[in-house]
């Protein structure tokens, strides 16, 4: 059942990955992606993929891992251990008796790391609930899409936002191999879902002299937002990608962004060119 379970992880990805399409160019044509999607839901058998599909109308999280703390990282209630147990085997296709999301498990989940008890919660608006200036890199030294990712979850974890940079870049590569994340105007949106703890965060990196990401008409990479995704965030991922994509789709934005030399004036570049977009 191990195999199952992997094919409906690849296409709920895929299915991610159509909306993400979607919502950073509404007019682009998927074909090609809408194909695998099918074809992937073929494969499965049908009882699965009639099952799948009835949930995925509902919402768009459908299969879910088990968090470190043994609960259904879609609802949030605890599941039994025997069941964990039995998850852990893969020998069954098994759901979380609350919610009915598929549920499998994930070694060595990535996490973000946890405000230390009793550390002062500030609540934040527009970009600021979503990065900060400790996570801006004017100048990435990587010459290579992987180097770039890899660069990135390492400034995550070295600030203290994530706790294994080596497991998300992992992730994420595991990511980019299904389809690229870049997009058209020289952007790209690497990122890991099901990251337990924390927030919607993301890690912004510069390469002015272009980077080779996969992007769909052919132009390299030179704004790569690198970005970790709580389980319930998912969904609302999707309205930051819209927004970013839109902040970015001229010019001179990008120009503006990619003049930056220092994380300090990066931050507020990108704090103003924001105001309007993201909220």
């Amino acid at each position: 059942m191990k195999h199952i379970l992997n094919q409906l992880v690849q296409l709920q990805e895929l299915n991610f990955a159509l909306s993400e399409q979607k919502a950073s160019n509404p007019e682009a044509r998927l074909t090609q992606l809408e194909e695998s999607i099918n074809k992937l839901v073929e494969k499965l058998p049908e009882d699965i993929s009639s099952r799948y599909l009835r949930m995925h109308q509902r919402a768009p999280l459908v299969v879910v891992p088990i968090g470190q703390n043994n609960t259904c990282t879609g609802c949030g209630i605890a599941v039994p251990v025997a069941l964990v147990n039995e998850v852990h085997k893969s020998e069954q296709i098994h759901s979380c008796e609350n919610c009915g999301r598929f549920l499998y498990y994930q070694e060595n989940s990535p996490r973000r790391v946890p405000k230390a008890p009793g550390a002062k919660v500030e609540l934040p608006s527009g970009i600021a609930r979503f990065s900060d200036v400790a996570l801006m890199l004017p100048k990435l030294a990587a010459s290579s899409r992987d180097d770039a990712v890899k660069e990135l979850a390492a400034l995550m974890a070295a600030q203290g936002f994530v706790e294994d940079g080596d497991r998300l870049t992992e992730l994420a590569l595991r990511r980019e191999s299904m389809i690229s994340t870049a997009v058209e105007s020289g952007l790209a949106f690497p990122h890991v879902r099901n990251v337990e703890g924390g927030s919607l965060t993301f890690a912004l990196g510069l390469k002015e002299s272009g980077l080779k990401f996969g992007s769909p008409d052919g132009e390299t990479t030179k704004i790569v937002f690198f970005i970790v995704i709580p389980t319930p965030a998912s969904a609302f991922y999707l309205r930051l990608l819209a927004g970013l994509v839109n902040t970015f789709r001229t010019a001179k934005a990008r120009n503006a962004l990619l003049k930056c030399t220092t994380p300090e004036k990066m931050w507020q570049t990108l704090t103003s060119l924001t105001s309007e977009t993201i909220s």
